[in-house]
């Protein structure tokens, strides 16, 4: 048995995770260090023969000879059920407790694909759709990763929901968990450029503030007039300055992260 040992901040727990899963770990280990920074601990049953090492170089990696371990137990005791929000609860698949009462259970796989549900972001957005969803709507999640936003919307009463990511490999891993949640959105590989104008009562995204401000325009051009955006991704200081675009907008703030609920007025654009 090998462990191989890698130093992050916190955002980038999501991508360095699923690295790790794609690299064939049987289980992760999360420890928060004593200066704030992020310890993942991967088991192997043996040394990759790729070398993880050059490719992580800038996570000071660190392998080790490890006696038996059953790593799939420390996986499963890393990642427990959390409550989020007024009413949610997020469990991975092997949680097999019910939710907690009055609580909506949202299953999620850590490690598949960007968004576990541990990322602030992930977090303020899911609280957001939690606040502002209505049932019966439609809802478009772009650069949707692991699925965690629609499903969510599902769960929470919406009428239909589109999961799109240019990722095709993030959309295969986040149709396991639809199944799982029992949900079925529509699957787009592609971006809201290929989605028509007006056709979504909210739209959210969880992508970097580089990206979003890419692809502002069709964010807002899908919404409906009266519909909502929910958009988050960046840092506290990035949102302060997209939150300049959209002065009526409603901000939150976790951890030095910042996430935006614009509500698309008819003539609101950019």
């Amino acid at each position: 048995m090998y462990s191989l040992e890698l130093t992050c901040s916190e955002e980038d727990v999501d991508l360095l995770t699923a690295e790790l899963w794609e690299a064939g770990t049987i289980g992760i280990r999360e420890v928060q260090a004593e200066d704030g920074r992020i310890l993942l601990i991967a088991g192997f049953a043996e040394q990759p023969r790729f070398d993880l090492e050059t490719r992580l170089g800038g996570y000071a990696p660190k392998w080790r000879k490890e006696e038996d371990i059953d790593w799939v137990e420390r996986t499963h005791q890393s990642w427990p059920g959390r409550m989020v929000g007024e009413g949610l609860y997020l469990c991975p698949p092997w949680a097999i407790a019910n939710a907690p009462p009055d609580r909506v259970r949202i299953v999620q796989t850590p490690g598949m694909a960007c968004g576990t549900g541990e990322h602030p972001c992930t977090q303020l957005a899911l609280e957001a759709l939690e606040r502002t969803l209505r049932a019966g709507w439609s809802v478009a999640d772009i650069g949707s990763g692991s699925g965690i936003l629609t499903s969510a919307a599902l769960l929470l009463g919406a009428r239909t929901a589109l999961a799109a990511d240019i990722d095709e490999s993030a959309m295969d891993f986040a149709q396991q968990d639809f199944r799982l949640n029992n949900v079925a959105p529509l699957l787009l590989a592609g971006s809201a450029d290929s989605l028509a104008g007006d056709a979504f009562d909210l739209t959210v995204a969880n992508i970097s503030a580089t990206v979003l401000l890419s692809i502002l325009d069709d964010l807002l051009r899908i919404t409906k007039p009266g519909g909502v955006l929910i958009l988050t991704g960046f840092t506290e200081p990035e949102c302060a300055t997209i939150q300049e675009m959209f002065p009526d907008s409603k901000s939150s703030r976790r951890d030095g992260w910042g996430c935006l609920e614009i509500f698309k007025r008819d003539n609101l654009s950019r």
